[in-house]
């Protein structure tokens, strides 16, 4: 019953670990349409956390009462500005590089965080998951046009715009590998809504000048909720689940759902064109969860190692 139970508990962790990434594709879909009015990234980025902040203050009278330590307060609001920082260098990457190229750089925190885990359990990581990264890496490579950019000749990489997405792919892979070790006790809700008033702070700095036009604000509201949602307070509260059953390297893994969403939300949505090695990069990602979930989260009684009394 026991082993039941954490198998349970691990398969409903992966599935949340997929449901963030999946979130994160649509907000991306999301953010494009929001940006069509003209506004600045981050004044669109601050009207995204003060709706998440209202959604997570409106939720956390219905949670579980928590019990935070002022240390891991002040940690886990340094871990949602870890996120938000982020969020803002990719949008600085997007800038300066074509999307296929950010995408594809900013995808490098799966291996990254692999590795973290790797050092922290000391550990080589199980034959499935190197196998999975290599999948992810490739799937990116393709599903992300990056691929079809070099074959076409159109490929550009501005210097900066290259440490921007690995600045962003590093402090996402910070963000992911330490969710399962700060107050991982704790209620989701309320846990989530510490690190989102972290990143608001960042926000604060460099778009609360969003406060000085308040038909501007207004006019924000509706996208800023629906981009609360599907990129801070969802996918957040998903890996919030995720890491406190599984390791971040396997949580890495499973958010790679991200790429495939966002290809399918721009196919559907702005009717993007979707290459052949776009398609073959969604399918080695899905394979790479697929083996990920099925192989390291949800091990088949033939393979669990018998245990012996001591």
């Amino acid at each position: 019953m026991e082993k039941r139970t954490t198998s349970t508990k691990k398969l409903l962790a992966g599935l949340m670990g997929i449901a963030a990434g999946a979130s994160y594709g649509i907000g991306g879909a999301v953010s494009k349409i929001v940006g069509q009015g003209g506004y600045t990234v981050m004044h669109v980025v601050m009207a995204q956390f003060i709706c998440a902040l209202l959604v997570l203050c409106v939720l956390t009278p219905f949670s579980k009462r928590p019990s935070f330590s002022k240390t891991s307060v002040v940690k886990l609001m340094v871990l949602g500005a870890v996120s938000t920082i982020s969020s803002i260098t990719y949008y600085m990457a997007i800038d300066l590089l074509s999307v296929g190229s950010a995408v594809a750089l900013q995808f490098q925190y799966v291996w990254i965080t692999v590795v973290f885990q790797a050092v922290a359990d000391r550990k080589v990581p199980s034959k499935i998951v190197i196998f999975a990264v290599v999948l992810v890496i490739f799937g990116t490579l393709f599903s992300s046009g990056l691929a079809d950019e070099f074959l076409s000749g159109e490929f550009t990489a501005d210097p900066l715009g290259i440490v921007y997405a690995l600045i962003c792919a590093l402090f996402y892979a910070i963000f992911i590998f330490f969710n399962g070790r700060i107050a991982s006790d704790q209620p989701a809700v309320p846990r989530t809504l510490v690190m989102i008033i972290g990143g608001f702070i960042v926000t604060l700095f460099c778009g609360g000048d969003l406060f000085l036009n308040p038909h501007e604000l207004v006019e924000l509201l509706p996208g800023g909720l629906a981009l609360g949602l599907v990129m801070s307070v969802i996918p957040v509260l998903c890996i919030v689940g995720s890491s406190s059953a599984l390791p971040g390297g396997i949580v890495a893994i499973l958010t790679s759902t991200e790429l495939p969403a966002a290809v399918l939300a721009g196919a559907i949505i702005f009717s993007e064109t979707v290459t052949p090695l776009k398609a073959v990069g969604v399918v080695l990602i899905l394979v790479s969860v697929i083996i990920t979930e099925g192989g390291d989260i949800i091990k088949p009684k033939s393979l669990e190692q018998p245990k012996h009394d001591t």
